[in-house]
């Protein structure tokens, strides 16, 4: 008789351990949904941020290539300024290309394939995002160069060279920190990464759970 309550006591506890168990995976599951959604509403935002100044960017680089406010000279002067164009032109079509696979994919009802469907996203323009930091960069360091004509008029090779060089150095030295301090870290998609790291462990330990 008293085996036979025992057993039914561990039977009973056995219940509310699976019941407290499946729970707290709904509770967590829900946690980290919520998380997956706010990190995404914020690149939306983000994406439209960036849409809005590049755009600016295109319009005004455009305008110096059609309008000449600089008063160049030469049509070499205006080598940085067309790289900028083709660079922030590549960079509005994948970023709306970006946009659009976000907005595209499935909606949260399966978070682990939301989430695998976005760090893939972010994978493979990986090798996108590493030559345009280069090019722009190297667009960057020219346009100080564009200068170069009209100031050697004003006060001489050497002294305008000297210049020029001295705003290079800078720039460099901001590109290198910024880089070293991880202003170029997609910090959205380490966040999106930790969600789905977060949720693969927590389906093992529900699986595990479920099979024992």
């Amino acid at each position: 008789m008293e085996l036979e309550l025992m057993k039914k006591s561990w039977a009973l506890l056995d219940e509310k351990i699976q019941q407290a168990a499946t729970l707290n995976a709904k509770l967590i599951e829900n946690v980290i949904s919520s998380r997956t959604t706010t990190t995404i509403e914020s690149m939306k935002r983000l994406y439209g941020f960036f849409f809005i100044a590049l755009t600016i960017e295109l319009i005004f680089l455009v305008a110096v290539l059609l309008g000449n406010p600089f008063d160049f000279t030469f049509n070499i002067q205006f080598t940085p300024y067309v790289l900028l164009v083709a660079v922030v032109a590549v960079v509005l079509i994948n970023l709306v290309r970006i946009s659009t696979a976000i907005r595209v994919l499935p909606p949260a009802a399966d978070t682990g394939e939301y989430l695998r469907g976005i760090v893939s996203l972010y994978d493979r323009n990986k090798r996108f995002a590493k030559w345009f930091r280069a090019i722009f960069l190297l667009a960057g360091l020219l346009v100080p160069f564009s200068f170069l004509p009209q100031k050697m008029e004003r006060i001489g090779y050497w002294p305008a060279l000297g210049q020029i060089l001295v705003i290079v150095a800078i720039t460099m030295l901001l590109y290198v920190l910024a880089f070293k301090f991880g202003a170029f870290k997609n910090r959205y998609r380490i966040k999106l990464e930790k969600d789905l790291a977060d949720w693969n462990e927590l389906k093992r330990l529900a699986n595990e759970l479920q099979h024992s």
